[in-house]
C-alpha cells in the first residue's frame, strides 16, 4: 500500500480523535491515542518519503493541531455537554436582582401618600392605593402622616413627610359696626417724613467771599 496513504490517513485519525478528547472526556486516553497516530504519521512520512516529505507533513502538523483544537473549543460551549459544563454568561438584568421591581418603584418619585405603619426608619407607606416599603429621610415618622416620595433604594422608596406652607391672608375688613361710637382703636400715627434741607458741601463754599485777617 502506499505510504503516502499511511501517512495522511494516520494524521486524519489523530486529527480526528483529537476532536473527540475535547467533546468526550475520556480521561486522557483518546488524547494519547491522538498523539499516538500523529507521531506515527511524522515517522512514516520521514521513513517512507524522506527527509524533505517528512518536514513538510511535520509543518502541516504544527499547523493542523493548534486549528483543530481551536475549532473544538469554539464549537464545544455549543453542544449539550458544553452547556452542562460551560453555561452562558448571564444577561445583565439578571445580575440586578429585582430590576423590574427596582424600575416600578421610580414611578412613585414625587407623589403623595400616607404612612400606613410607623417609619423607625423602615415601614410601610400607601402611594396611589398601593402599599409599599419605605424608608424615612428624616427620623421616625409615625402612622396616618401624609408623606412624600423622594427617591428609591434597593426594593423601597425613600420618603419624608409633606413640607405644608402656610398661607398668607390678608386682615379682613372690620364690618361698619366693629365701632359705633365712631372711636378708631389707637393705632401708631404714621410719621410725617419732612424733608432734609439742602447743605452745601465742601466744594460749593466761595472761599473767595471770605475777607482775608488783618495783617495778612
Amino acid at each position: 500500500m502506499n505510504p503516502l496513504f499511511w501517512v495522511t490517513g494516520l494524521l486524519f485519525v489523530g486529527l480526528f480523535v483529537m476532536v473527540l478528547e475535547v467533546f468526550i472526556p475520556s480521561g486522557g486516553l483518546l488524547g494519547f491515542v491522538s498523539i499516538a497516530a500523529i507521531v506515527a504519521a511524522i515517522a512514516t512520512a520521514f521513513a517512507e518519503q524522506g527527509i524533505g516529505p517528512g518536514f513538510l507533513v511535520l509543518a502541516i502538523t504544527a499547523v493542523a493541531v493548534p486549528s483543530t483544537l481551536a475549532i473544538a473549543f469554539h464549537l464545544f460551549p455549543s453542544t449539550p455537554l458544553g452547556r452542562r459544563i460551560m453555561p452562558s454568561p448571564p444577561e445583565p438584568q439578571d445580575l440586578v436582582p429585582a430590576k423590574k421591581q427596582r424600575e416600578r418603584l421610580k414611578e412613585f418619585v414625587g407623589r403623595q401618600g400616607k404612612a400606613v405603619t410607623d417609619l423607625v426608619p423602615w415601614g410601610q407607606v400607601e402611594v396611589l392605593n398601593e402599599r409599599i416599603e419605605a424608608v424615612s429621610r428624616a427620623g421616625v415618622i409615625s402612622s396616618e402622616t401624609l408623606i412624600e416620595v423622594v427617591g428609591t433604594e434597593g426594593t423601597a422608596v425613600i420618603v419624608r413627610t409633606t413640607q405644608t406652607k402656610p398661607e398668607l391672608r390678608a386682615f379682613p375688613e372690620p364690618p361698619d359696626d366693629a365701632y359705633p361710637d365712631n372711636s378708631l382703636p389707637n393705632l401708631p400715627k404714621k410719621s410725617i417724613e419732612r424733608p432734609i434741607p439742602s447743605t452745601k458741601t465742601f466744594e460749593d463754599f466761595e472761599f473767595d467771599d471770605f475777607e482775608n485777617p488783618s495783617g495778612a
